[in-house]
């Protein structure tokens, strides 16, 4: 029982926003579950779960009984620990694409149009948070795009932890190899609201405007 009608890389979604990559690259059919395996796929929401009964319940309608129940919940964003992105007005502008879909496509978009020059911020929430690397491979992804096609533009992650989460020695050496001039980062750097109209992220101390400001909620 899935909610989407195809399978999206979300991991592969940073290459797509480096631009080396596709949304139909890293898009997927469930055919070859159903043709080759013979796999019953119902495209729809759980919504309850009756363990005595062992049935579940669907958005659409309706229940199904299993034998086994393999249950993935997923990882939902708390929009309200950030307070300028309460709106979905405010969330369809600065962006998290930390789910692969329109919003990969749409940060994508937003650093083509950015002027060369321009700063691309990447905010970090406190761990624990789904996929640790995936932030800092974002920034090195950016990072390589600027060199290429904008080589003014700078990179700058705050990152609301002390240290790096994930790879630590891997990324500070592709940073420090790759990306000296490109990529600046700052820990401890908790982003706690944004001034939507200005792309300023409000830190607890301090303040940061970027010309494309991606923040990562809580989540």
């Amino acid at each position: 029982i899935e909610r989407n009608p195809t399978f999206i890389s979300c991991p592969l979604s940073n290459l797509v926003i480096g631009g080396s990559k596709t949304m139909e690259d890293i898009t997927v059919s469930y055919d070859g579950l159903k043709n080759k395996w013979g796999v019953r796929v119902i495209q729809d929401d759980v919504v309850a779960v009756d363990a005595a009964r062992k049935t579940v319940s669907l958005k659409a309608g309706g229940s199904m009984s299993y034998d086994r129940l393999v249950l993935s919940p997923g990882v939902d964003f708390m929009f309200d620990q950030i307070g300028g992105l309460a709106s979905a007005e405010a969330q369809g502008k600065i962006l998290h694409a930390w789910t692969a879909g329109a919003q990969t496509i749409a940060l994508r978009k937003q650093l083509e149009s950015m002027k060369d020059g321009g700063v691309f911020a990447i905010s970090i929430p406190s761990a624990p948070y789904r996929c640790p690397p995936g932030p800092y491979e974002r920034a090195c992804l950016v990072a390589d795009y600027f060199k290429k096609a904008k080589p003014k533009s700078k990179v700058v992650i705050l990152d609301a932890n002390e240290d790096v989460q994930s790879k630590k020695e891997l990324f500070t050496k592709a940073w420090a190899d790759l990306y000296k001039d490109t990529i600046e980062y700052r820990n401890n750097s908790e982003v706690k609201d944004v001034d939507v109209k200005t792309n300023t992220a409000l830190l607890e101390f301090d303040k940061f405007k970027a010309d494309v400001l991606n923040v990562i909620p809580p989540q």
